[in-house]
């Protein structure tokens, strides 16, 4: 049975050819084995492309509508709209020509930073790896001194047209050539140094200036600083930015919080604290009665805006410590204080072990 172009596009026999360029372009994404790593992708990636190579023709549309076959279907370079579709799509020739704009790939480094670094800026030495190119033969893969003669294998051409008789009539496929990478030139002799591929992995120093105000997970892209083999613009270094945690701060944006421990004489008499800061130490004043989970707030302590500016605050939450075992000194004072106050306090009850070991004479 004769593939249905309309049913395999997902469009109705009435589409508009709008609507079949749309469902061209969302199908050649989709499938494009490039992007898609199903085994069976190239397949159909093969048909979509036939069926709007016949149903974005009108005069093979009418032909197909009316006897349900056309006598030859060449793809992917039969028909100048598919190849525009395919560079829009995909940045440029599907197929990897070497003369279509290519990019290279992106490289990733990990930048561990201290929470001092997010108030303050940092630099930072990162060394990678990379694919640059050949430095011996500027990324062409000839050996300096000698010159280039016309690919053997494909006579020039730089690529290969195969025709399979099917029940649909001629199919014609267009691959680039193995030999030459779609040039169509070989080198008469390869470059001693990237033997012939014209980029070499090499290790790269780089100093990088951090803005202040950074958060933990933030990117810096460096723009052209990733792979770059030939023929194609060069990636980009991404640098992921990590913050370690601090022992005393904890960061929520731009401000800093952290546990402040007083005790209860400070929270009932009030005091000013001494408290420690990320540019080293500032004192708060600690109100009389001050009670446990209060928040005190220090401005312009916290952590700047992106890039710099306005800082944040530090905010100290209290928590009241409270004395295990008292001096006789202490424990008479505060009974004093107690019945000053008109608090009756009644010793706790003596426990089981305590009452049996005063009746053995314990």
């Amino acid at each position: 049975m004769a593939a249905d172009y309309y049913e395999i596009l997902g469009v109705t026999r009435d589409a508009a050819p709008e609507d079949i360029k749309r469902a061209y372009r969302r199908l050649a994404r989709q499938y494009h084995p490039d992007v898609n790593g199903h085994p069976d992708s190239e397949e159909t990636f093969k048909r979509i492309s036939e069926a709007y190579a016949i149903l974005a023709d009108p005069q093979k549309r009418r032909q197909y509508d009316q006897y349900g076959r056309v006598g030859e279907v060449v793809f992917p370079g039969g028909m100048s709209d598919i190849w525009e579709l395919f560079q829009s799509a995909f940045g440029g020739n599907p197929f990897g020509s070497p003369f279509t704009s290519r990019r290279g790939a992106n490289v990733e480094v990990s930048v561990s930073l201290e929470l001092q670094d997010v108030l303050q800026g940092a630099e930072r030495q990162v060394s990678y790896s990379r694919v640059a190119l050949c430095p011996h033969c500027s990324g062409q893969g000839v050996e300096p001194g000698t010159g280039l003669h016309t690919c053997p294998t494909c006579h020039g051409q730089g690529q290969f047209r195969q025709t399979v008789n099917t029940f649909l009539g001629a199919m014609t496929s267009v691959q680039e050539c193995p030999a030459c990478g779609g040039a169509g030139q070989v080198p008469d002799q390869v470059c001693s140094q990237c033997r012939g591929q014209g980029a070499v992995r090499q290790r790269e120093a780089r100093t990088i200036q951090i803005p202040p105000g950074f958060a933990h997970g933030d990117e810096l892209v460096l723009r052209g600083a990733g792979d770059q083999p030939p023929g194609a613009d060069a990636g980009d270094l991404i640098l992921r930015l990590s913050v370690k945690k601090h022992p005393r701060f904890s960061r929520r944006g731009r401000d800093l919080e952290m546990t402040q421990e007083i005790s209860y004489l400070q929270a009932i008499l009030g005091d000013t604290l001494t408290v420690p800061t990320l540019t080293g130490e500032a004192e708060v004043p600690l109100p009389p009665g001050s009670q446990p989970g209060d928040r005190l707030t220090l401005p312009d302590e916290g952590l700047p805006e992106r890039g710099g500016g306005h800082r944040g605050q530090l905010i100290l939450t209290l928590e009241v410590r409270l004395p295990e075992k008292l001096t006789e000194g202490e424990q008479d004072l505060l009974e004093q204080l107690a019945r000053a106050s008109g608090l009756e306090l009644r010793p706790p009850a003596k426990g089981l072990f305590e009452r049996l070991r005063e009746s053995l004479g314990g």
